[in-house]
């Protein structure tokens, strides 16, 4: 019965490669970013879903983030987490991690061979204990074959990061670096957020997650072929949130343009970072601007291009980027 199911699961995601294909991607390994979900905050919307990224990196597949929806997301792509074994946190705020325990929970229902491992700030094994342990009850259960399925603790590790570490996975080498998403007090409790470099076969991807302007994320990125990162239309949003509370005492509207100037990056700031680290072709993502993306785009491209004169593309959901092994 179990072989009939895992047939069923699997059917329909079969892939074949031609020997021209395979031969390529000796030569050249695939290298390729998916922004599976390209939203900003943890306020649902309509055209673009939560924060999360496939890296294809050779044979591995890796999820960056893992918002709400991110394994519906896959399935749009013809992918599923029979594929992924290796999972990044950049930091642990649920807009970035609320999709993770169907990632988990589904991979683990499913009995995908293997471990899944997810990296992360200080307090991820917490986050994934947790995961675990709400198992526990359908473990008990089983799926209607008469046999239990494997324990969750067998399937699923966590592994926490710090500032400047580096790991090496399968010859995909991750390189971690602090940023200032979080203010002192929130550092003081012993998390962070992490921005982090992936490299392979000689080519590499910075990815800021959530960032303030921060001189570590820019010698994270630099030579980056691609880099991907979080911005917001600083004006423009300050100006709605006028607009829709005109209520609002003047301290507190001080401290929200605060928050977002120095918590998140507007896009003059990302076209410096872009332009100091000397990268090769810049991504956005995590669009923090007020209405549709569309309204805020000749802002932001006008603040890329004041310091950057690269190619700047406005990710959308299931926007792929191919890095490849020759760039002029």
């Amino acid at each position: 019965m179990r072989a009939a199911w895992t047939w069923i699961l699997a059917f329909g995601i079969l892939t074949v490669s031609t020997p021209h294909t395979a031969l390529a991607q000796d030569v050249c390994p695939t290298f390729r970013w998916t922004t599976l979900g390209t939203a900003g905050g943890p306020v649902p919307t309509e055209d673009r879903s939560e924060p999360s990224n496939l890296l294809e990196a050779g044979d591995l597949d890796v999820l960056v983030d893992v918002g709400d929806g991110s394994v519906n997301q896959l399935a749009r792509i013809g992918r599923d987490m029979g594929g992924v074994r290796h999972i990044f946190l950049s930091h642990l705020h649920w807009d970035h991690a609320g999709g993770l325990a169907a990632a988990l929970g589904l991979r683990w229902m499913n009995e995908f061979p293997g471990e899944v491992t997810v990296y992360g700030p200080a307090g991820t094994q917490q986050v994934v204990a947790g995961i675990i342990a709400s198992l526990g009850a359908p473990a008990r259960i089983g799926f209607g074959t008469g046999i239990l399925p494997p324990s969750p603790e067998s399937r699923i590790r966590a592994v926490e990061l710090a500032d400047g570490q580096s790991i090496t996975i399968e010859g995909l080498t991750v390189r971690a670096a602090s940023n200032n998403h979080f203010d002192q007090s929130v550092a003081e409790s012993g998390t962070e957020a992490l921005s982090f470099r992936f490299e392979h076969a000689g080519r590499s991807i910075t990815y800021t997650g959530d960032t303030g302007p921060d001189p570590r994320v820019t010698a994270l990125a630099r030579g980056s072929n691609l880099l991907v990162s979080e911005v917001i239309a600083l004006e423009p949003l300050v100006a709605s949130i006028r607009a829709r509370r005109p209520d609002m005492p003047a301290p507190q509207m001080a401290a929200m343009r605060q928050h977002l100037s120095t918590h998140h990056v507007d896009a003059v700031v990302v076209g410096q970072m872009a332009q100091d680290a000397a990268v090769r072709h810049l991504v956005l993502t995590h669009f923090a601007v007020p209405g549709p993306l569309a309204a805020s785009e000749a802002y932001l491209r006008d603040g890329i291009r004041r310091a950057y004169a690269g190619p700047v593309d406005l990710a959308r959901d299931l926007s792929s980027f191919d890095v490849g092994c020759v760039e002029g």
